[in-house]
């Protein structure tokens, strides 16, 4: 009988141990995913502060001094620009390259464009002269 204690004391060791280092590994996981990708040109959604449009299918967005185009396949003239518009990220990093999870939502009712592609827009030649 004390042997057989013994044994569950033991188990039961064993499952709590196993539960901390599950939920060890859960939370460092989470914390890479908090920030962005080190080797990636990326923002946060929440750092946009304005957007253009460049043409049926490319929209300029503004964050900070930086400008990004972004690339849909939809038509980004039939969005609604005189409405509130936001752009949404499953993760709420958005990086250059491959933007899958990222689409701009506006419009009455809302309309959702995913978007396909994200690029930085070339810097602006300074100007010369006098």
């Amino acid at each position: 009988m004390v042997e057989e204690q013994g044994e569950t004391f033991m188990i039961r060791h064993f499952i709590a141990a196993a539960a901390f280092a599950l939920l060890g590994a859960c939370a460092s996981q989470g914390e890479q995913t908090a920030s962005a990708p080190a080797d990636r040109d990326c923002f946060r959604a929440d750092d946009i502060f304005g957007y253009g449009i460049v043409d049926d299918h490319s929209v300029d967005v503004r964050v900070g001094s930086r400008h990004y185009i972004f690339t849909t396949t939809w038509n980004a003239r039939d969005l609604d620009w005189s409405q509130q518009l936001a752009i949404r990220s499953t993760t709420n990093w958005i990086c250059t390259g491959n933007a899958l999870g990222v689409e701009i939502i506006g419009g009455q009712p809302p309309r959702t464009y995913p978007i396909q592609s994200i690029a930085r827009a070339p810097e602006a030649p300074e100007a010369v002269g006098s």
